[in-house]
């Protein structure tokens, strides 16, 4: 189809302008790269788009160079733009007319307020705002986007209250692509049901327990696991718990955007039911994937085996089991690692307790955040990271497995570089490998360890 842009709504065929119509009315769903196809495959003007729906952040979100093409191409005035809301500083550029310069204040200045420091902290819900604290200036808010120590929905707000511009974070180097994720981001966060009303874990498939203190990335870890498992098509939906297949469903779905999930809350726990087979292999192998809270993970290494007695009734069972034990990497925060050493060991204690590890075929000590690791040598430095800084974890494992006889190791684990705590970076697993080599590390893992033994003690599922 070719329409001529100068001409007008009149001078389309009946069939070209219904197609033109129906373009319109869903305008405002369009992202800003079909945006621009449709203007240049249909010969649809700006203007047209503006009237037709077009929206201030689809506007703003389109490339300055586009923009000015289509003006001196369509001859649209400042004035409209500016009516459908297009930002001051783009006009202004656009429009050679000449802004005064805001005053920057120095690195030191910013730093040493309160404002500079981080409004969130490692576990709050991202959207709880903070209605006590001061208003940023323009220069403050680009400071801490540029050091990385704001919350999404600060960011967010500033943005629709124009105290930036989509352009202003442009200039500081994030891709339109990344602009038009982070005013779209909404929280990943689980629906809580009390496990009592959690149907039982299936039997005669292997339990995967993924344990780890809150913010650990135990539900992120989760979340790429399942989005590489569907796009290489290796996993079955099952119906035996819905709940915890809608959970998948969102994990996956967040993935598929960069939009990584809320720290569980206290009370929950889920199970995700799928069958699972290896990449060219025909038989699928019944796993229960287990997410225990963090926050209740803690208070199980704090309060004892009262607290957790309840769930050690649900998770009885004779079902071999894998443990997943998620060590957050806390670089050199020395008190953070001892915290989270100890309460590892305690709780693994107390599994012991249960009787858990007499049913336990591996136990997988997982380092997270592998993108930040000093060496590239992956797996060799969260081997010593292990070693050195959870030496006495490490060595209660190792004694327990000259006990239990389970499979031991450790290894490293990454979804690549994050932005504002819960937005991935690059969400593209064509040109984000992490997404591809770190949960297919951990699925070789489970089919070597885990496969049940079929005719002559060959492993064939996965």
């Amino acid at each position: 189809m070719s329409l001529n842009i100068n001409s007008s709504f009149m001078s389309r065929s009946n069939s070209e302008q219904a197609l033109v119509d129906f373009i319109l009315r869903t305008i405002s769903t369009k992202s800003t790269n079909e945006i621009i196809d449709i203007h240049d495959k249909m010969e649809l003007t700006l203007n047209e788009l503006i009237k037709g729906g077009l929206n201030a952040s689809q506007l703003n979100a389109l490339p300055e160079y586009f923009i000015q093409n289509c003006i001196e191409k369509e001859n649209i005035d400042k004035e409209t733009l500016e009516v459908a809301g297009l930002e001051g500083g783009i006009l202004n550029r656009i429009f050679g007319i000449t802004e005064e310069a805001p005053k920057v204040e120095s690195w030191e200045t910013i730093l040493n307020t309160d404002e500079a420091k981080p409004v969130f902290d490692d576990f709050q819900n991202p959207f709880e705002m903070h209605s006590n604290e001061k208003n940023l200036s323009k220069t403050e808010i680009l400071e801490l986007i540029q050091l990385n120590k704001i919350e999404i929905p600060k960011i967010k707000e500033a943005l629709e209250k124009h105290i930036i511009e989509v352009s202003d974070l442009a200039n500081l180097g994030l891709s339109y692509e990344f602009i038009e994720r982070l005013q779209g981001f909404y929280i990943v966060e689980p629906e809580i049901i009390p496990f009592e009303q959690l149907p039982p874990l299936r039997n005669n498939a292997s339990d995967i327990f993924f344990l780890g203190m809150k913010g650990s990335g135990k539900s992120t870890m989760l979340a790429s696991l399942f989005a590489y498992a569907n796009s290489t098509g290796v996993m079955r939906y099952k119906v035996d718990n819905q709940a915890g297949n809608k959970y998948r469903n969102e994990l996956v779905l967040g993935m598929a955007q960069g939009y990584l999930p809320q720290s569980t809350s206290k009370e929950f726990i889920n199970f995700i039911p799928v069958d699972m087979k290896y990449e060219g292999q025909k038989n699928y192998q019944e796993l229960n994937f287990l997410d225990m809270a963090g926050e209740k993970f803690r208070s199980v290494a704090e309060d004892g085996i009262n607290e957790f007695e309840s769930y050690k009734k649900y998770l009885d069972n004779n079902n071999r089991k894998c443990l997943v034990f998620i060590i957050d990497y806390y670089e050199n925060n020395r008190v953070e690692t001892l915290r989270q050493d100890q309460n590892l060991q305690m709780v693994f204690t107390q599994l012991i307790a249960y009787g858990i590890l007499e049913k336990t075929d591996a136990v997988y000590l997982v380092v997270t955040k592998a993108d930040l690791f000093p060496s590239p040598d992956k797996k060799g430095y969260a081997d010593s990271y292990v070693n050195s800084k959870y030496r006495n974890f490490l060595n209660t494992c190792k004694e327990a497995k000259e006990t239990y006889k389970f499979v031991l190791k450790s290894f490293p684990y990454s979804i690549g570089p994050t932005k504002f705590q819960y937005l991935l970076e690059d969400c593209d697993p064509l040109t984000n490998s992490n997404l591809v080599e770190y949960p297919k590390l951990l699925l070789e893992q489970l089919e070597h360890d885990m496969g049940y033994k079929r005719g002559g003690g060959i492993k064939t599922w996965f």
